[in-house]
């Protein structure tokens, strides 16, 4: 199993995203904006943050159980 691929194009459409909405709030300045920020950019970044470091972490342990099994001729 192999998580690199898909934690990378995650992470690189974090990244746009948060470029783009950058871009957006120059030129969106209101309560409506705001709102939006508060409501569903940022939560929606934090959940995507949240993601990644699960990824993260399910990679290692993965690694670490391919490792053990190696270890014990089974893998």
């Amino acid at each position: 199993m192999r998580f690199g691929a898909t934690r990378s194009q995650i992470y690189d459409a974090q990244k746009t995203a948060r470029a783009l909405w950058e871009h957006t709030e120059q030129f969106w300045q209101d309560d409506v904006c705001r709102r939006h920020r508060e409501q569903i950019v940022e939560p929606l970044d934090q959940t995507v943050t949240d993601l990644l470091r699960a990824i993260d972490q399910l990679a290692a342990l993965v690694t670490q159980m391919r490792q053990e099994c190696e270890d014990e001729g089974t893998f």
